[in-house]
């Protein structure tokens, strides 16, 4: 059965890590090659994973502006570096997503975690998964974002959609994976936030 069919909302509760709960105890996804800095933890950051609340759930992505120092050019949730004024995560993916895609903090209702995950460039990233009211008005901030667009869930929750695939980082080999969506390729960091939710939806 998909994850997404039924009552996915109660399936996507149960899936993700409860807000209350905090982030200890969260897995971390060592997503960047061994080197010596792989037993120091990166810079704080977190992501929104929105979910537009509809019969048939979509998750919200961003096409990053080609001219960025790090990820230029790829799909990626909206988010960024905590800051000091952000008191929680939860704080530090929702002002991002207000800020690049213009996505009130009043129309989401955060649900819950996935895993963390360090970055190859030198990030510690916990996802915020949340639920999104339509309708959605976008309004990019185009110095951080060329485009947002749409995946539906139950696409980006079917696992034989995913290629595997091999790269180099710094002269060691890694595994990541892959999923095309409307001439988008989906990859790294943010594919393997997608499954990590679909491993969980799985097991809910």
């Amino acid at each position: 059965m998909s994850p997404v069919r039924g009552d996915w909302r109660s399936r996507l509760q149960s899936a993700v890590a409860p807000l209350d709960r905090g982030v200890r105890g969260l897995h971390v996804n060592n997503f960047r090659p061994a080197d010596q800095y792989a037993l120091r933890p990166g810079r704080t950051a977190a992501v929104l994973v929105p979910v537009l609340d509809l019969d048939q759930p979509e998750l919200v992505l961003t096409l990053r502006a080609k001219h960025l120092a790090n990820h230029a050019g790829q799909v990626s949730f909206p988010g960024g570096a905590a800051e000091d004024g952000d008191a929680t995560a939860v704080a530090t993916a929702l002002r991002e997503a207000h800020e690049e895609i213009g996505l009130h903090p009043g129309d989401v209702r955060p649900v819950g975690f996935l895993d963390r995950f360090d970055t190859i460039s030198d990030y510690r990233v916990l996802p915020v998964v949340g639920l999104v009211s339509p309708p959605a008005a976008w309004k990019i901030d185009a110095s951080e974002v060329d485009q947002v667009f749409t995946l539906p869930l139950e696409v980006a929750l079917d696992r034989a959609r995913y290629q595997e695939q091999h790269g180099r980082h710094q002269q060691q080999e890694f595994v990541y994976h892959s999923l095309e969506w409307q001439g988008h390729l989906i990859w790294g960091l943010t594919a393997a936030m997608i499954r990590n939710l679909l491993d969980r939806m799985e097991s809910a």
